[in-house]
């Protein structure tokens, strides 16, 4: 969920006319593999571990939770941050939360709106003390987000969502795990926010067709925080997308295991990234990993196997990012479903 500045992001590897570059996720160091830092090939079916159809009348508190009921998760307010509070409960004046989240027909329903009283309430400006420390401010949006209960791992996770579409709208679907309330590792299997091209202009054509794909992890190196991609840059093949992401329901997926991480859209692979790379530039995996081998580590990896899926609708804020005053809302995040796989035992 965090942006690079200026919406220019770190070109990772990639499909669709990307072109491949490794060495801005890369530390700069070789590691000689050990036994220990290699995991054999599973090359089993995918089995079905967990699924939310939305069937019910509202969410289900047992598989979900408000991460942000009553506090704003907003962030670095002046420059790109989103300026949104979440679910009202807490706030004056104080709204239901079926105000911004509701169930109907097996869809679920993440709503965004203006509101015509502004929100007073209290955001977090500092997670390293213990309560957080807060500060106040107003609102002229509310939303929701949206997190599980469990925390899951290497598997394949699935949606079928369809997006709003809006200047100042930032629709996400990510991964994160936050133990020891540390922003340790984050996947975002997409998100969408305004569209500039290389020099900064705004591009509204450009809403809803460009998914950016991103990890977040805790940098070897500390040069470094993230390894990211959008499905269309602004060189290359930028202004080439025919589909508006918002005309309709599309399934975003994402493979992740212990060498690799592959998003898919509808089926088709649009964006990959790798463990370990090997020194003349290829992605290695459980086929071509070598015992003893050197290779490159992708500083930006998650270590860890467990992580909590998130669903979310911001609303940007900052640097002329915000919604025109004349936008229509409200405007909804709509998610049909979300699965879980994991690949059969060997």
């Amino acid at each position: 969920m965090i942006k690079n500045k200026g919406n220019i992001l770190i070109l990772a590897s990639g499909f669709l006319s990307v072109s491949f570059s490794f060495g801005q996720c890369f530390d700069d160091t070789y590691t000689k593999i050990s036994s220990k830092e290699m995991v054999s090939c599973n090359d089993q079916g995918w089995v079905l571990d967990f699924e939310d159809n939305f069937n019910g009348k509202e969410l289900a508190s047992k598989e979900w939770t408000l991460p942000y009921q009553g506090v704003l998760a907003g962030f670095n307010f002046e420059h790109d941050g989103s300026k949104t509070w979440y679910a009202n409960t807490g706030s004056t004046p104080s709204l239901p939360l079926s105000h911004n989240i509701s169930a109907e027909n097996g869809i679920l329903k993440l709503t965004a709106r203006k509101e015509s009283t502004p929100i007073v309430g209290k955001y977090v400006v500092n997670w390293s003390i213990n309560p957080p420390g807060k500060d106040s401010s107003s609102f002229l949006y509310s939303s929701a987000w949206i997190e599980s209960q469990k925390m899951f791992g290497y598997g394949k996770y699935e949606a079928r969502i369809k997006i709003p579409k809006g200047k100042g709208l930032w629709p996400a679907f990510w991964l994160f795990n936050g133990e020891n309330g540390k922003h340790n590792y984050e996947i975002d299997i997409f998100e969408f926010w305004n569209e500039y091209n290389c020099v900064g202009r705004d591009k509204k054509n450009r809403l809803s067709k460009n998914p950016h794909f991103t990890i977040h992890g805790d940098s070897i190196n500390r040069t470094s925080s993230q390894c990211a991609d959008d499905m269309h840059p602004c060189y290359g093949n930028w202004g080439n997308s025919k589909t508006d992401f918002s005309d309709d329901f599309h399934i975003y997926t994402l493979e992740w295991d212990y060498y690799k991480i592959v998003w898919t859209i509808d089926g088709e692979v649009v964006h990959s990234l790798y463990r370990f790379n090997s020194k003349n530039g290829k992605p290695t995996d459980c086929n071509t990993l070598v015992e003893g081998g050197e290779y490159k580590v992708n500083e930006s990896w998650p270590f860890t196997t467990q992580m909590q899926v998130r669903f979310n609708l911001g609303i940007q804020h900052g640097n002329d990012n915000d919604p025109n005053s004349n936008e229509d809302f409200p405007q909804a995040m709509e998610i049909d479903y979300f699965r879980f796989y994991k690949k059969g035992i060997n």
